[in-house]
């Protein structure tokens, strides 16, 4: 596989931030238009960044049509607009010829709007995340025991900076509740300067290597996590906690008018139940976030039902299949011989 740009390029976060690039990306967009219709290959996959990968496609498949020469446009990561925006969906069915599911729920949602749309499980169900069912013990013996609270404030520089501070005003509360309880936090290393810089003096503990976040999960006793993949990852270890997102107050206005707030967070969207409670903008205070991590940390079922749970989404995004391989390789075979 050649890389033709870095991937950097599509890190683009809120509206705002989507409009000051709009020029640029629109650039990129006609470059990479030129790049498949030299290199003619047989089919066509776009990978998630789902505003960008609409307009794309829009311009290549003008671009054949002036050519005479077409293949297969397939987008890989639905476009979750039964979360937000279902317009979208109209028009990904206008410029893509099928479109590849993470979520069981997906293929049936896109159907009626004509798209060839197929499920292929999700990559992380695969993974063996769950770990050994712990010895029960009581809820006086976890309060005694000295417990590990991670915390995830996403991989973002906007997401370190507005998140983050609310998530250590939340672990100063909660070590005046108990002095015993250990912070954990797994920094991405394009970001650990301006991490380092923020948790000074706080008592948290870096975790800088990817292969810590995985185990981390495994071994906390609660999580304070920003909503994303990573609260999925979350539920499939079976770790309990509270969910939160901060952005921009115009990015929050639009967001409030567009999003649906209930199904923001994937584990509940999947399970259609709250397994997290999700607190966004003014409600993710420090305050708030504190409150609601006690709760769960001494909630004497929440670590139960959090490892039930990560069994049925286990079975949900596995579809009964072996391997992720074998999902997307059958879906792909609906457009090559």
């Amino acid at each position: 596989m050649k890389s033709w740009i870095d991937i950097e390029t599509l890190s683009v976060m809120g509206f705002g931030g989507a409009l000051k690039a709009y020029r640029r990306l629109s650039s990129l967009a006609d470059d990479l238009v030129e790049q498949v219709i030299k290199a003619r290959p047989r089919l066509v996959l776009t990978v998630d960044n789902k505003g960008f990968a609409v307009r794309f496609a829009s311009r290549l498949k003008r671009r054949m049509k002036a050519v005479g020469w077409s293949v297969p446009v397939i987008h890989c990561v639905a476009p979750t607009v039964w979360a937000w925006g279902r317009w979208r969906a109209k028009k990904f069915a206008t410029v893509m010829d099928g479109l590849l599911c993470l979520f069981p729920f997906e293929p049936d949602y896109f159907k009626p709007f004509g798209l060839d749309a197929h499920f292929i499980g999700h990559p992380e169900a695969f993974g063996d995340f769950l770990p050994a069912k712990p010895a029960n013990k009581s809820v006086e013996e976890e309060k005694i025991k000295s417990n590990k609270i991670i915390l995830l404030p996403g991989s973002r520089l906007s997401e370190i900076s507005l998140i983050l501070p609310e998530m250590l005003a939340a672990t100063a509360i909660i070590k005046r509740h108990d002095p015993n309880l250990n912070f954990v936090l797994p920094a991405v290393p394009h970001l650990l300067p301006l991490i380092q810089s923020l948790i000074a003096e706080s008592g948290v503990t870096i975790l800088d290597q990817p292969k810590d976040l995985i185990p981390a999960l495994q071994t906390s006793d609660a999580m304070i996590a920003t909503s994303g993949t990573i609260t999925l990852q979350a539920a499939l270890c079976g770790t309990v906690g509270v969910t939160c997102y901060r952005t921009s107050a115009f990015s929050g206005f639009i967001g409030r008018r567009l999003v649906d707030l209930d199904k923001v967070i994937l584990p509940n969207a999947i399970l259609g139940r709250p397994l997290y409670p999700f607190y966004f903008q003014e409600a993710a205070t420090g305050k708030t976030l504190a409150a609601a991590t006690l709760d769960c940390l001494y909630d004497a079922n929440a670590k139960s039902s959090a490892r039930q749970a990560a069994i049925e989404l286990k079975s949900l995004l596995t579809g009964g299949a072996q391997s992720f391989d074998e999902l997307v390789i059958s879906a792909l075979k609906n457009w090559l011989d």
